[in-house]
């Protein structure tokens, strides 16, 4: 007899999804109940080693419980992939940062950067500090 992993409450009020945590851990679980917080309510319990019991109880009368649950499952494959994903890329988006900081680091203490030249140039003097002391015919507030 196969394994159900969605039993739907006969009078349509809740259904109960079990989900493997050896197939999706918590957090993808979470995440793909967060996209459905709109739609309905989701209770957990379960043996978070072995499987976690996901009860749905619909916000709306009405709404198609045993199609949320599966949305609910394709979502559940959606964050796996992302995870996956995430963590494939980790050693690149590392090594992104790194060089950027690095990139930054060398400016920093060279004092120029490729482009240190365009902004530096102030021929109209508009990036000198201005104060009230150097303005002409403008009288001092007297405090």
């Amino acid at each position: 007899m196969p394994h159900k992993t969605i039993i739907i409450d006969p009078k349509g009020r809740e259904a109960t999804v079990m989900v493997n945590t050896k197939l999706y851990p918590p957090e993808v679980i979470y995440s793909a109940a967060y996209v459905f917080l709109d739609k309905a309510h989701f209770l957990f319990g379960g043996d978070p080693k072995k499987e976690i019991v996901v009860t749905v109880k619909p916000k709306e009368k009405g709404l198609d419980l045993k199609r949320l649950c599966l949305d609910f499952s394709n979502e559940l494959i959606n964050y796996s992939v992302y995870v996956i994903q995430a963590a494939r890329k980790q050693a690149i988006r590392e090594a992104i940062i790194k060089r950027a900081l690095a990139t930054n680091t060398l400016e920093e203490e060279s004092g120029e950067s490729e482009d240190a030249g365009e902004w530096l140039d102030d021929p109209e003097g508009i990036a000198k500090p201005w104060t009230p002391d150097k303005a002409k015919g403008i009288k001092k507030p007297k405090c």
